[in-house]
């Protein structure tokens, strides 16, 4: 509780000092005032804090992403709807065809990323099946929901999934940009306007999830029943224009890498983790964290719509260019004040928006406004900044900084913890600040009056302001007498406190009457005034999501523009054709951790063969050319430039690999299994646009079983001719060139790595060359791994003997070269035998088993 105090005292030395400055904020106390009975007395100030309290539902992690997603499969057609609780949007995916091998599904969730999946309990089990096999699921913790660390599935009856019950629930939804006394009629109309009402499964999945959040109540717990979870609109997405990438590909390309946290003060918390060395840690230098949300966006969404792609090229090659190094720096210096709104606009509809929520909108609006006029003036042709200029230089957000400025005063001590009004908006709560900043002066008057009627023994008193209590008179109690022996002529007694006794004294009274609870007024029109504000605000809510989406992409072009400039990448050129053809390509990870890195050639077209075999010596440098051919095709599709001088990159549906084995105990499958599933996927999808990576299949088995099926798969993409997809193989199967186990096909083209063999010494150039190698150079490896080298020279003998077709003998000693000359004799003596009228049992036990076992024997 905030006190505004004034004491007069009858012995202290006048002083004096101006409390204004320190007062001016609302929240705090004003300051006391000492009086010296004989010296006139003196004015002095102590503040005394008021603490507001904030609703702990208010304090949210903006690096925790909270998604519900609500699905509804049925007749063979999917629906989808999620909520996102950092932009409070429902947004929602039109019935798309799902013929049951869910395909669709596993993209939506791998981009989705639900911290819950809400689904009807009368759900088909082939559904429920494929839910179980994502890594968001686990065993079942009760019969509502099964869960998984923040992942759950949760059931609901399927009769909230109704149809009509779905449109009654959406119907009485309040969103900003209806009024709230609109008819029936013209709700029915924004409605059918904004959703596609002819869609029954993702109506059905929408009306699901508004059941589940007026259920759960998400983001409004500790509100009255009566407040319904802020929705602000509905969006659409889709992922049709989506290439589709799995998760092993993600890994095995390093395109995410996350790590521990090297803080042990973090192990355990949202934060435990960082991105490692990964294409998207190189990538990401965005300055706002929208904008880094964005980019994993596209990271795990990249693109086969070449319009799309070309819109983000466009952009990055204006921003790339050197005379317009000063439109990218001053982009990157308004971008980082532009933060998540959607939150903010969250806690405005629920009326918890905190103090600095205000000067973050201010900042985001402000800098949006300079970050369109920026675009306006820069080249019409680059659709980004077209579209930009004219979404941010919109009449609503000169209007929204205008009244923020105009309305909350930034300028307010940062020690402040309330919503401050400028000085002007109301001349009445004007007046109540001027006459509360006054109240000291006022008040040490009054404790003077009060002062001098007291009797001789009372030497100090305090005029004091108390919220709610209003003014009181302060008097020290006397030592050894108790409070209510102490009697003050014409003064109602209050209470004590601090051996202080505290009265209401005609004086007071006449304060009370006068002023009346002054803070308190304040408060409340100052509350009145934010409360219009936030009104205001949240009506223009869609302009302000519109920012965050357009700073969010302008960030991330920035962000791939930097890193194009400082690593010299080029922009690749997209066609529809099926055909890759990189000009000293390079890995954009591996060039980092080695110098110098030696760039190599992509070409894979009908003309060039779309089936590549690569051999070479271990430790050539094989897999990291897959990883580089698969890594710039990606990076092409989205929209960002690549590291080549130069490149033609066709339009691909998907990336296929089967470079890394994501082995585990609890997948409960073998190596070998693990490689023929993404063979198997491969082999089965793969199109004339897919792009498959091969790395050493057949490894984990017998070298007969691995080479006849590598062969085998490379013979069925051969056969499919023009509909053969883009296929790079690794593999130390040398007999598919010496052998005639592959068919002659001009798709069909042998690479190698070269290599230089100097005094003995292997020496590798890591340079990509049409041929074949016959050797793998295992021993060269091994002696530079640190083998004994007569490990390693025993190792050349036995492989010398296999590749020539003989036995391989055990390497002879001294005890070896007796152990033979004795089974020499028993063979000679065996050949002495006559079978008929020799004693052959004898001669086994007496001559055969002893040698078996090692003993003597005697010839």
């Amino acid at each position: 509780m905030a006190s505004t105090s004034s004491s007069v005292s009858r012995h202290e030395p006048q002083r004096s000092s101006s409390s204004s400055s320190q007062l001016n904020r609302r929240g705090q106390a004003l300051g006391s005032s000492t009086i010296d009975h004989e010296d006139d007395g003196s004015l002095c100030s102590e503040d005394v804090q008021v603490h507001q309290a904030v609703p702990s539902s208010a304090v949210q992690s903006s690096a925790q992403r909270d998604v519900l997603l609500s699905l509804v499969w049925h007749g063979g057609k999917l629906g989808v709807a999620y909520y996102d609780l950092d932009t409070p949007q429902v947004c929602f995916m039109p019935d798309q065809p799902e013929l049951g091998d869910f395909v669709l599904l596993q993209q939506i969730l791998k981009e989705i990323e639900p911290s819950a999946i809400i689904l009807s309990s009368k759900q088909d089990e082939r559904l429920l099946k494929i839910l179980k096999q994502t890594p968001e699921e686990s065993e079942a913790v009760d019969s509502a929901s099964e869960q998984d660390g923040e992942n759950k599935l949760v059931f609901l009856p399927s009769t909230d999934f109704a149809l009509e019950a779905s449109k009654r629930r959406i119907l009485s939804l309040s969103v900003p940009a209806l009024p709230s006394h609109s008819t029936e009629t013209e709700r029915v109309l924004y409605f059918n306007s904004v959703l596609p009402m002819d869609s029954f499964c993702v109506i059905k999945a929408i009306g699901g999830l508004l059941k589940y959040l007026d259920q759960a109540r998400v983001g409004v717990e500790l509100e009255e029943s009566s407040v319904r979870v802020p929705v602000l609109g509905f969006r659409t997405f889709t992922v049709e224009d989506q290439m589709i990438i799995d998760d092993s590909t993600y890994s095995a390309l390093q395109i995410f890498h996350k790590e521990a946290h090297p803080s042990v003060y973090k192990v355990g918390t949202s934060s435990s983790s960082k991105e490692g060395l990964s294409l998207f840690g190189i990538l990401n230098r965005c300055k706002s964290q929208i904008g880094s949300k964005q980019l994993r966006l596209w990271f795990v969404r990249p693109l086969k719509n070449l319009s799309m792609l070309k819109q983000r090229l466009d952009a990055i090659s204006f921003l790339t260019q050197p005379r317009n190094i000063e439109v990218l720096s001053s982009l990157q210096s308004n971008l980082k004040h532009v933060k998540n709104v959607g939150r903010i606009l969250a806690r405005m509809i629920e009326a918890r928006a905190m103090p600095s929520d205000w000067m973050t909108l201010y900042k985001a609006v402000y800098h949006a406004i300079v970050i369109g006029d920026i675009c306006r003036s820069q080249a019409q042709q680059v659709d980004i900044f077209r579209k930009t200029a004219q979404i941010l230089a919109a009449d609503e957000l000169l209007m929204i900084v205008s009244i923020l400025s105009k309305t909350v005063d930034f300028d307010a001590p940062s020690d402040n913890n309330s919503f401050m009004v400028k000085t002007g908006v109301d001349e009445e709560l004007d007046e109540k600040k001027r006459l509360y900043f006054g109240l000291p002066d006022l008040m040490t008057k009054v404790a003077r009056e009060e002062l001098s009627r007291l009797g001789d023994n009372i030497k100090t008193c305090n005029v004091i302001y108390l919220p709610q209590i209003c003014y009181l008179l302060a008097v020290p109690k006397p030592d050894g007498i108790d409070s209510g022996d102490f009697y003050m002529p014409g003064m109602q007694f209050m209470f004590e406190c601090n051996n202080v006794l505290h009265y209401k004294s005609a004086r007071t009274r006449d304060l009370d009457n006068m002023l009346g609870d002054t803070l308190c007024d304040i408060k409340d029109m100052e509350m009145s005034i934010m409360l219009k504000l936030q009104n205001t605000i949240v009506q223009h809510s869609a302009v302000l999501l519109d920012i965050m989406e357009y700073a969010a992409q302008l960030d991330c072009l920035q962000s791939l523009a930097s890193c194009a400039i400082e690593f010299g990448y080029v922009r690749p050129e997209l066609t529809e054709d099926d055909v890759i053809d990189v000009k000293k390509g390079r890995h954009p990870i591996q060039e980092l951790c080695c110098s110098p890195f030696i760039p190599n050639d992509i070409q894979s077209s009908g003309a060039h063969g779309k089936v590549k075999i690569l051999t070479g010596p271990n430790a050539c440098g094989k897999s990291v050319y897959l990883k580089q051919v698969a890594v710039i095709v990606y990076m092409a599709h989205i929209g960002s430039f690549v590291p080549a001088e130069s490149a033609l990159v066709g339009q691909i549906d998907r990336i296929f690999s089967r470079v890394k084995s994501l082995e585990s105990v609890s997948v409960g499958l073998s190596t070998f299994m693990l490689d023929i599933n993404q063979m198997a996927d491969a082999l089965n999808n793969a199109t004339s646009k897919s792009l498959v990576v091969v790395d050493e299949f057949g490894k984990g088995t017998e070298t007969v079983d691995g080479l006849s099926l590598l062969s085998a798969s490379l013979r069925f993409w051969l056969k499919k001719m023009e509909g053969c997809p883009h296929v790079f193989v690794s593999t130390h199967f040398h007999e598919l060139v010496q052998q005639p186990l592959l068919p002659e096909s001009p798709l069909l083209q042998f690479l190698t790595m070269e290599t230089l063999q100097e005094e003995g010494e292997l020496v590798f150039l890591y340079h990509l060359a049409e041929g074949h190698t016959t050797s793998s150079y295992a021993a060269h490896t091994a002696l530079k791994a640190g083998l004994p080298p007569d490990i390693v020279q025993r190792g050349r003998q036995v492989s010398s003997l296999l590749s020539q077709y003989k036995p391989v003998h055990q390497i002879d000693d001294s005890s070896s070269d007796t152990h033979f000359k004795r089974c020499q004799k028993i063979v000679d003596r065996f050949f002495q035998l006559d079978l008929e009228q020799s004693d052959v049992k004898g001669f086994l036990q007496n001559f055969v088993l002893p040698v078996s076992k090692g003993q003597a024997v005697d010839w």
